[in-house]
C-alpha cells in the first residue's frame, strides 16, 4: 500500500456503514415528524440534525483502527490521517445536503404540515442557502475535530493523561461558568451565531493539525509515546 488510493478506499470504506446506518435514522425521523406533522397541528418543532451531528463527533473512535490496517498493509501514518480526514470531509458534505434537502422539503410541503425542524443557521440574521450550508458544515467539521483531538490524545498518551487533561479542562470551565462573565460568549452564540461558526471551524482546524501533527510520529499501541519518549 504505498500510494494514497488505498488507505483512502479503506477508511471511505470503513466510515460509510456507520454513515449510511444514521443517514437512514435521520431520513426516517424526518418521515416520522413529517407524518406527524400532517396529523396534527401543533406537533411542535424537531431536531433532525442529531444523529449526523453524533457519529462525527464518534468517528474518530469508532474507525481508528483503519490505523492498524493501513499499517500492515504497508502505509504511513500520514496516509491514515489524511484518508480518515478526506473521506470525513466527502461524508461531512454529503450529511449537509442531506439535511439541507429534508430542510428544504419540509419547508416547501403543504401548509397542512405543522413541523418546523430546528436549523442552526436559524440563529443567523439574514441567513440564505449557503449560510445554511456553511453553518451545519462548520458545526460538523467542529464535533469532527472535537471526537479527533480526543481520541488522538487518547491514543498517544495513554487513559491517565487524557482523563487528567479532561479533568483539569473540565474544572476551569466550571469556575469560568460560576464565577466569570460568559455574556460575552452568549453574545456570540446566539447574536452573531456566524462569527461564532467561524470561529468554531477555525478551532477545529487547530484540533486537526494538532492531531495530526501527533500521529505523525504516533506509536503502534495506544499510550506508548510516553514510553517512547522516556527510552530516547
Amino acid at each position: 500500500m504505498n500510494t494514497f488510493v488505498g488507505p483512502f478506499r479503506l477508511m471511505m470504506k470503513e466510515l460509510g456503514p456507520t454513515f449510511y446506518i444514521n443517514a437512514l435514522i435521520t431520513f426516517v425521523l424526518f418521515i416520522f415528524f413529517t407524518i406527524l406533522g400532517f396529523s396534527n397541528a401543533d406537533s411542535g418543532t424537531f431536531m433532525l440534525f442529531g444523529p449526523l451531528f453524533i457519529i462525527f463527533l464518534l468517528y474518530p473512535f469508532i474507525n481508528f483502527r483503519g490505523y492498524r490496517y493501513i499499517l500492515s498493509l504497508g502505509g504511513t501514518r500520514k496516509q491514515f490521517v489524511l484518508a480518515f480526514y478526506l473521506a470525513a470531509f466527502i461524508y461531512s458534505v454529503s450529511g449537509v445536503l442531506l439535511l439541507n434537502l429534508f430542510y428544504y422539503i419540509s419547508t416547501h410541503m403543504s401548509e397542512k404540515n405543522s413541523v418546523n425542524f430546528i436549523h442552526l443557521a436559524n440563529f443567523v440574521n439574514d441567513s440564505n442557502w449557503f449560510v445554511n450550508l456553511w453553518v451545519d458544515f462548520s458545526w460538523i467539521v467542529f464535533v469532527f475535530g472535537l471526537g479527533m483531538i480526543a481520541k488522538t490524545i487518547l491514543f498517544n498518551y495513554g487513559t491517565l493523561v487524557s482523563l487528567t487533561i479532561t479533568t483539569v479542562l473540565l474544572i476551569i470551565s466550571v469556575i469560568v461558568f460560576v464565577f466569570g462573565d460568559i455574556s460575552w460568549l452568549l453574545d456570540l452564540i446566539f447574536n452573531q451565531h456566524l462569527l461564532f461558526v467561524n470561529v468554531m471551524l477555525g478551532v477545529s482546524v487547530l484540533f486537526l493539525s494538532f492531531s495530526y501533527i501527533l500521529m505523525r510520529n504516533a506509536p503502534l499501541e495506544k499510550g506508548n509515546r510516553l514510553n517512547i519518549k522516556t527510552k530516547s
